[in-house]
């Protein structure tokens, strides 16, 4: 008799999938299972975890994505815009919806395919509202926004709210995490544990789920969430995106000292171009800086904030998925 694993998957089967060896069958009741066993999904995840740190697999840093597209609403992909407008409306903003759309198309915002993560929000950030963006947030984080009165769009994949789930959970396991649908959060219940959103796809004003289902498909943006407040904002918090789990090698190491020579100059042409010259103190009146010098005359204080300029540029491209090849 087989020794059962996690929702009566034999430790055998179990073994053979994740060294993937398992046959059809197997894989697929293995994927019918994560759907609804936490305990199974938390296994891979684990195992995947410790394949990495043993350099069983390649362990790259996580990537942000920044460029996949909003694009489960309707043939058209609004559901971005049609996002936006929703707060608009609630906001009592009056738009022409003609012209949004038509600024969205000017600007690169709305591409056929749909609205890039990053460029949600640009609407609204055109009418004078305060938008902010942030990788890797929390339940906390949307429940002090919508606490402060913000609104509240998310990036989710819309499959995993609206779709079948068994087939969600095997494309995040087999072809990765796609984000690639916007909601607008509504309220949030931490008692019964439900959250409440607008979602562009539904037929219904407002969908109510459990949060550990929003959660899962919020975890394929990388919990990617946009705020939105009126222009009154009293106080702005920082949200940089975390690159602790990059890592450079030594030989990018003159790109980053070229890439901060360059901005250095940069810098000073501007400033020349403003009539600042060179000055022992720093003096707003005259318009004279120390640092109106050659990069190579600089003190190592000002290098230091050119190189982590330089250093956190080249690692946020490798965070956001661009490879740098060198020229041979």
């Amino acid at each position: 008799m087989k020794k059962k694993s996690v929702n009566n998957i034999s430790a055998e089967v179990l073994a053979a999938f994740l060294d993937g060896n398992a046959t059809a069958q197997e894989s697929k009741e293995i994927f019918g299972a994560l759907t609804e066993d936490a305990e199974l999904r938390e296994l891979l995840h684990i195992s995947q975890s410790v394949d990495a740190e043993l350099g069983m697999v390649s362990q790259e840093c996580e990537f942000i994505p920044m460029t996949a597209l909003a694009a489960t609403c309707n043939e058209e992909c609004y559901c971005s815009l049609e996002c936006e407008k929703y707060i608009l409306r609630e906001l009592n903003i009056e738009f022409d919806e003609e012209q949004l759309l038509q600024n969205a198309i000017r600007n690169g915002w709305q591409k056929q395919a749909g609205t890039a993560l990053h460029n949600v929000g640009r609407h609204l950030e055109s009418e004078g509202l305060v938008v902010t963006r942030q990788y890797k947030a929390t339940i906390d984080d949307i429940t002090n926004a919508l606490n402060e009165k913000a609104n509240v769009i998310v990036a989710v994949d819309g499959g995993e709210l609206l779709g079948n789930r068994v087939e969600e959970t095997n494309e995040d396991v087999v072809v990765g995490q796609i984000p690639d649908h916007t909601v607008v959060v509504l309220s949030l219940n931490s008692e019964v544990k439900s959250i409440t959103i607008y979602d562009p796809n539904s037929s219904s004003a407002e969908d109510t789920y459990p949060i550990e289902q929003f959660e899962d498909a919020w975890n394929d943006s990388k919990n990617y969430l946009v705020t939105i407040i009126s222009n009154n904002m009293k106080t702005y918090i920082p949200k940089p995106i975390d690159l602790s789990d990059v890592e450079l090698g030594e030989d990018l190491n003159d790109l980053r000292e070229a890439i901060a020579e360059n901005a250095h100059d940069v810098w000073a042409a501007e400033r020349q171009a403003q009539g600042w010259t060179y000055g022992p103190m720093r003096d707003d009146a005259k318009k004279q800086t120390p640092c109106m010098v050659p990069y190579s005359q600089l003190p190592d204080s000002e290098k230091k904030f050119d190189r982590d300029m330089a250093m956190n540029t080249i690692k946020l491209l490798k965070k956001l998925g661009y490879d740098l090849v060198k020229r041979k």
